[in-house]
């Protein structure tokens, strides 16, 4: 059983940062290329919401920097703790998007699930961050 979990972790983190590298690459490619914001949204609050971040001319591009790099980062194991720091504030924003805003439910739940289920993967590599050493348990 302790193969089966293993692969499908392995699995499942290379799927989840291989999903964000792919979305910032093509945000990326839409970005230069011109074609504004890939993703729009139906009319309403969420419109209105992701209007205002195009608006601000910087928080787009950033955003596909981190996908870019944290989707990379998690499908290399030994860089999976970065990625998961690169793209949890996005993923929280994403959440609150879903659950706020009127997007999915689903969607919300899935992606800030996945990306907790990592950090728990990850935690003691995690840990050293807020000062938690992996060999005692506090520093």
């Amino acid at each position: 059983m302790n193969g089966v979990r293993h692969w499908g972790s392995l699995i499942f983190r290379i799927g989840y940062g291989s999903f964000y590298l792919l979305v910032g690459l093509y945000g990326s490619y839409s970005l230069v290329s011109g074609e504004g914001n890939p993703f729009a949204v139906e009319p309403g609050p969420g419109a209105k919401f992701q209007a205002a971040l195009d608006e601000t001319g910087f928080i787009v591009p950033i955003m596909l920097v981190c996908f870019l790099a944290g989707g990379g980062a998690l499908t290399i194991d030994r860089t999976a703790p970065l990625g998961i720091m690169l793209l949890a504030p996005f993923v929280v924003v994403i959440f609150f998007y879903h659950t706020m805003l009127g997007g999915s439910l689903i969607w919300a739940f899935f992606w800030a699930g996945g990306l907790i289920l990592l950090a728990y993967q990850y935690r003691s590599q995690l840990g050293v961050l807020v000062g938690i050493s992996p060999e005692n348990g506090r520093t």
